[in-house]
């Protein structure tokens, strides 16, 4: 950045003595002004009104210098305060902030409106875009790394664009709020301290730089810091993808038991029929086997037993069925919870004070609404996977099977969870621990997860892509949006650490969703998936000699 760049922005940039209105202009050459008459704003909120912010609206002081500029807000009490340092860079802002108030902060937030852009894309959720066809007075939040999967947030128009970002390693949670208001977008970025601290100061660091051409370059610089700072291997490199896995293109989701009611999905007599017969139309050696339903009554039942269901043939005939399955060439994965414990399992009591205890007191596990009344209600229980007890008791449970029946994949449904505990161990490292732990045990075996982020790419060599099902709801395909669409951010992001397969309950092509579904993995090179969840269900379809297909380019165009 120039001098005279310098000089003009200081002008325009927070240089009024009744206004801290942020106006980043893009230089003279640019030919769009993205950011023209754009104006920023700061807010902090504690735990005590989460719903009723305190806007740090009154400016109390301001300095200039040539390099940047200091700024300190408050709210109208006096007891919020921000005290901002903002510094040119090569291409853009860094901004400095370090936030105060007279009780524990839960979450603090910038925005800057008025952004002239065509889209704005978010490596969230798979990967999304959102166009300018956004209604106005709507809003996105995404919560890093649980949906927003990197620190950053990319806008553009033409061949110009910008991007908003932090540099952080730590397992401190962000959140990228995308919102369009008076034809405009409007972005915010937020952080959240550590929650066991309960801080009433906090200290925050995040830049806004422009860029010309592909939204590409800018990733490609953020991958590479990404790839340094958590440490992530290319995944030639991963010791924990064995060979085996390198030739698998296909997915055969076949489904067992059901909790609602004793008719299975399939018996593991009707899985062995399967087999045989998905067998005719693509090679085995190419094809995962993934049983989602093995055990007890079905997914999640009795967790973490997983003893393989009375209801499908009890553990002779699961025997048989991986017998039977390697015989034939396939690999099998059977499908677990990374830290789900049932309130009914005997351990709970004992592991209960292992329980996750969020930001806000509150014990944490999957809960839905059964009755219909908006209210959910408790499935079971989320251990805190960096409790030792945690990775010993998995340890032992997942080797039974592993040593019993000689499975080769264990699939770790809601490895993307993040959570700010108010006490144990910190959730996302203990997360990268576990799983790290259960791949030094049984370093034949592949661990796969259940979506992506930065925090735990380098451990996952294989992750279910998620939120290509879920761009209006988790796990739901109602009310798609033409204004917000899957994108290749994500793919592009860490396409070099990890394979994207299909997510659990990829429809069957009888589905009217498949054809959603299979279109967005087809542009994001996933790994197809065949899922299976009737024994009546037909494979032999003309979707699934087009997935077959598009299987076979992935390997011949170096797409895996």
């Amino acid at each position: 950045m120039s001098n005279s760049r310098q000089n003009n922005d200081l002008n325009k940039i927070g240089a009024d003595e009744n206004s801290f209105d942020g106006h980043f202009i893009c230089p003279p050459d640019f030919g769009i002004s993205l950011c023209e008459n754009s104006e920023q704003s700061f807010l902090i909120r504690t735990y005590r009104a989460v719903s009723e912010p305190v806007l740090l609206t009154q400016k109390i002081a301001y300095k200039s210098a040539s390099d940047g500029y200091d700024l300190v807000l408050q709210d109208s009490t006096g007891q919020f305060i921000c005290q901002v340092h903002c510094a040119f860079t090569r291409s853009g802002l860094r901004f400095q902030a370090t936030y105060s108030a007279p009780e524990p902060i839960w979450l603090v937030e910038w925005s800057l409106t008025n952004l002239n852009l065509a889209e704005v894309i978010i490596p969230a959720l798979g990967g999304q875009v959102v166009t300018d066809q956004m209604p106005d007075q709507t809003t996105l939040s995404y919560k890093y790394p649980f949906w927003l999967n990197a620190q950053f947030v990319v806008g553009v128009k033409g061949n110009r664009g910008l991007i908003i970002y932090s540099h952080d390693a730590s397992t401190n949670l962000k959140l990228a709020r995308v919102r369009r208001e008076n034809g405009s977008f409007t972005i915010s970025y937020g952080f959240e301290p550590l929650a066991k601290k309960r801080l009433t100061s906090f200290a925050t660091e995040w830049f806004i730089e422009e860029f010309t051409g592909d939204w590409q370059k800018p990733v490609a610089e953020y991958r590479t810091w990404m790839e340094k700072a958590f440490k992530i291997k290319p995944l030639p490199q991963k010791s924990n993808f064995p060979d085996w896995a390198k030739d698998i293109n296909f997915i055969l989701e076949i489904w067992g038991a059901r909790r609602e009611t004793q008719k299975p999905h399939h018996t593991f007599e009707q899985i062995i029929e399967r087999l045989r017969e998905f067998k005719k139309l693509h090679n085995p050696r190419q094809t995962l086997l993934y049983l989602p339903g093995f055990a007890e009554h079905g997914i999640d039942s009795h967790i973490p037993d997983y003893n393989p269901s009375d209801l499908l043939g009890g553990e002779e005939k699961f025997k048989e069925l991986i017998d039977t399955a390697h015989t034939l060439g396939f690999k099998v994965m059977i499908h677990t919870n990374v830290l789900g414990m049932t309130f009914t399992h005997p351990k709970y009591p004992e592991f209960k004070k292992y329980q996750v205890i969020d930001a806000f007191g509150r014990r944490q596990g999957w809960a839905m609404d059964i009755d219909g009344d908006w209210l959910t209600e408790p499935y079971f229980a989320y251990i805190n996977p960096g409790a030792q007890a945690w990775s010993d008791l998995m340890i032992e449970t997942l080797g039974r099977l592993i040593n019993k029946f000689w499975i080769d994949a264990v699939f770790l449904d809601q490895t993307l969870l993040a959570f700010n505990v108010n006490r144990g161990p910190d959730f996302i490292r203990g997360m990268r621990t576990h799983i790290k732990k259960l791949q030094k045990a049984f370093p034949e075996i592949l661990f796969a997860g259940e979506g992506l982020h930065e925090q735990i790419a380098g451990c996952l060599p294989v992750a279910q892509i998620h939120g290509i099902d879920s761009l209006s709801g988790v796990h739901g395909l109602e009310g798609q949006e033409p204004w917000r669409k899957v994108h290749p951010v994500s793919s592009y992001l860490f396409g070099n650490y990890t394979r994207y397969v299909a997510h659990l309950l990829t429809r069957h092509p009888s589905n009217p969703a498949f054809k959603l579904q299979e279109a967005a993995y087809s542009q994001l090179n996933v790994i197809p998936a065949l899922g299976l969840y009737e024994n009546d269900q037909a494979i032999e379809l003309p979707e699934t000699y087009q997935m077959i297909e598009r299987a076979k380019k992935l390997n011949k165009e170096g797409n895996l």
